[in-house]
């Protein structure tokens, strides 16, 4: 069996050298803009979330981006250690404790939706035609709900699946 010849082996590549490549492009950004701090990949998934849906709390966090609590604390902590989130206790149950962006949060992730929508269509899909763009993100979908066969058939699966858009061609 040649590992090269199995999917799995060039989508683990692929994503490897996809997220060094996006760190360096969110490093240079911060250090060309003057920041005293380096957004990484997971700490902009963590501000686009934010920046879409502010006021979450670590568990909504953690279940929209697939990714374990304690590991979105960390994020959380690196980010308002940078002055980008802070948490706040819920007015109406101050058990809750909601993150959201703070001012320089929501300045800089404005600014790096273009440092992802570089990456995305000028880096990663570079030499791709319009359709083929298309073709990959429908196959890269399929995948993920291929995937999320393989999981438990708990309420965490069908909750992965119903916060992706999933949309097949036919």
């Amino acid at each position: 069996m040649n590992v090269e010849k199995l999917a799995g082996h060039w989508l683990f590549y692929a994503y490897r050298f996809t997220a060094y490549a996006f760190t360096e492009k969110l490093r240079q950004f911060c250090a060309e803009h003057g920041k005293p701090y380096a957004v990484t990949p997971p700490q902009w998934g963590l501000l686009a979330l934010l920046y879409e849906q502010d006021g979450l709390t670590v568990g909504a966090i953690s279940q929209k981006r697939f990714v374990d609590a304690p590991t979105i604390t960390g994020i959380v902590t690196r980010l308002e250690q940078n002055g980008l989130v802070s948490r706040q206790r819920d007015d109406k149950d101050r058990r809750v404790v909601k993150v959201y962006l703070t001012d320089e949060g929501r300045a800089i992730t404005s600014l790096l939706f273009g440092v992802a929508e570089e990456m995305s269509e000028d880096v990663i899909l570079h030499g791709f035609s319009e359709e083929e763009k298309h073709d990959l993100r429908t196959k890269l979908q399929r995948i993920v709900a291929n995937v999320t066969t393989v999981l438990p058939d708990t309420d965490y699966r069908w909750n992965m699946l119903s916060e992706i858009p999933l949309v097949f061609d036919k």
